[in-house]
């Protein structure tokens, strides 16, 4: 079996997860609890990304992999850009639940406590972890 061709989807799933790191607030750190909120970070991300790459690929291939039955696999640049796309999506899909959360958790401690309009400017305008900060903050 041509391993070697797995290694490029995989590849191909990471640099578009890799890619998705730098759209939004997320920035290039390790996975972290802060505030209560697990963020993944880069890794996460990344490995999501190969994961939604790997998965796709597998899906349109439907082919006997070991045993005597085994088809040669070959590697096209549809699958490289099918790679590149779904790890793409994949990240961000998993990036955009995870903002989610951070978001509900905002609206729940801003909820709860006395309206202040400078801090509803700012976590209204605020990336999901600084908004989040900007309600834990609030008078």
């Amino acid at each position: 079996m041509e391993m070697w061709i797995i290694a490029v989807i995989l590849a191909c799933g990471a640099a578009g997860g890799f890619v998705n790191v730098f759209i939004g607030d997320s920035g290039l750190h390790l996975p972290k609890v802060e505030n209560g909120v697990f963020l993944p970070g880069f890794v996460g991300v990344v490995l999501v990304g190969m994961l939604a790459a790997m998965a796709s690929w597998a899906s349109l291939k439907a082919a006997i992999l070991t045993g005597p039955d085994a088809k040669q696999l070959i590697l096209s640049t549809s699958d490289i850009a099918n790679g590149l796309l779904v790890g793409f999506g994949g990240a961000k899909w998993f990036k955009s639940e995870g903002e989610k959360r951070i978001l509900q958790k905002t609206a729940a401690i801003a909820a709860n406590k006395n309206p202040n309009v400078s801090s509803a400017a700012e976590i209204a305008t605020a990336t999901p972890v600084n908004a989040l900060r900007a309600a834990i903050n609030m008078p």
